[in-house]
């Protein structure tokens, strides 16, 4: 049986992917598999499903041709000739091969590891603070939330904190290759872009291999793999995975939370005078506004979930943000509860074996920076009515993409 859709809501609607949520609510009850009528996927919203889907590799595949890896003989053809033609590593692959890469990466992303970097969060977003507390107003995301992760980033990957503008952008553009969005023009404006941020890794690559350090990318460009080290084409394709998840969306999350606060000033306050709170909210900002709505799987053979036939092959949306605020799961999903039992449970960082590699520098970079906030600050507001925010498009990607705001700074550390 195909499902059959009541109206022709599709995720595929700008105005719908900046913001999906009223969607969620319309088609999760009554259509938990729900064919959108332009991509064709078929989309799940439901808690369960989306927690069972992720864990099933069996029957659905990541392996996708949608994320970083796509099978386009024209895009193919630039890489080949100007950098290396993308290979499935981490988001973009299944058991055995995924296993491998994972535990690769995993000695790298240590609980230890981020403990160590801690002080280095602190000291970075103490620093941006500094840099403009007397402001009148911020653009939040320009100033801080932007800053922050790519710093962090900047000094793990070994990269010039120069470039950080330059990364900036790079993965900006990567995230378009993300999804069903772009047209062939725009993708092969975009690969071109990759294609100079390979380049530029590279550069980064041979150079840790003469002069080894502790930076992530030197740590994963000598590593001993069975006698070899990785390839560079192996580099790039979790590097440039590690670029977009290590600082979008903990960028998202941040603008997210900070808008929640703005909105609801009251936990700005209960938060200064229980700082032991803060780790709660920072899980429901994250179970409210999941900075990856969705990702994709393929459906490896016929199968059927609520009565719904999926065929072999068609593509099947997991959506996160959907799942985060399924009542179902979640009492009261669209408020903030600091006292929730399960708000840990989110699927904002995914589940399973590709639960998010940076789960733990993120919530780290999102916890101190918020903090330091609250310490720092006080009174925050929307600095220009209306116009203060803007919403992203972009197909898996959901937050912020302005923020302007205005403080207090009688706070700011003696």
């Amino acid at each position: 049986m195909a499902e059959q859709n009541s109206n022709d809501l599709s995720f595929a609607d700008a105005l719908t992917r900046s913001c999906p949520f009223d969607a969620y609510d319309e088609i999760r009850d009554t259509s938990p598999v729900y064919l959108d009528p332009i991509t064709g996927n078929y989309v799940l919203t439901q808690y369960h499903d989306v927690r069972k889907a992720l864990l099933n590799h069996t029957q659905l595949s990541n392996r996708t041709n949608l994320i970083h890896v796509r099978e386009n003989p024209v895009l193919d053809k630039m890489y080949a000739e100007r950098g290396w033609v993308p290979i499935e590593t981490l988001v973009n692959n299944d058991p055995p091969g995924h296993t491998f890469y994972r535990a690769l990466v995993d000695k790298v992303f240590t609980r230890n590891r981020v403990a160590e970097l801690e002080a280095d969060i602190e000291q970075i977003a103490h620093d941006l603070i500094s840099s403009f507390e007397q402001r009148d107003e911020i653009e939040f995301l320009d100033a801080f939330a932007i800053r922050l992760p790519l710093t962090i980033l900047a000094d793990q990957l070994g990269v010039a904190k120069d470039d950080i503008e330059t990364f900036k952008f790079w993965t900006d553009v990567t995230i378009e290759l993300v999804g069903q969005v772009a047209t062939p023009e725009r993708e092969v404006e975009v690969t071109r872009h990759v294609i100079d941020m390979q380049n530029y890794l590279a550069e980064v690559i041979e150079r840790v291999r003469k002069s080894p350090n502790e930076s992530i990318i030197s740590r994963l460009a000598n590593v001993d793999v069975d006698g070899r080290t990785l390839t560079m084409r192996e580099l790039m394709g979790i590097l440039q995975q590690l670029l977009v998840a290590g600082n979008d969306t903990t960028t998202a999350t941040l603008g997210s939370a900070m808008k929640l606060l703005v909105e609801q000033p009251e936990y700005v306050d209960r938060l200064r005078t229980e700082p032991a709170l803060i780790p709660k909210f920072v899980d429901e900002a994250l179970r409210l506004r999941a900075a990856v709505q969705v990702l994709f799987r393929r459906a490896t053979e016929e199968l059927e979930i609520h009565g719904v036939t999926i065929p072999k092959d068609a593509i099947v949306e997991v959506r996160f943000g959907a799942a985060n605020l399924d009542p179902e799961v979640f009492e009261n999903p669209a408020a903030i509860d600091l006292e929730r039992d399960n708000g840990q449970q989110h699927l904002a960082f995914g589940a399973g074996k590709h639960f998010c590699i940076g789960n733990q520098l993120a919530r780290a970079e999102v916890r101190i920076a918020l903090g330091a906030f609250i310490e720092r600050l006080d009174n925050f507001k929307f600095s220009r009515g209306e116009d203060s925010y803007n919403y992203l498009t972009a197909y898996i990607a959901h937050g912020v993409d302005k923020l302007w705001m205005s403080f207090d700074s009688q706070l700011q550390k003696s």
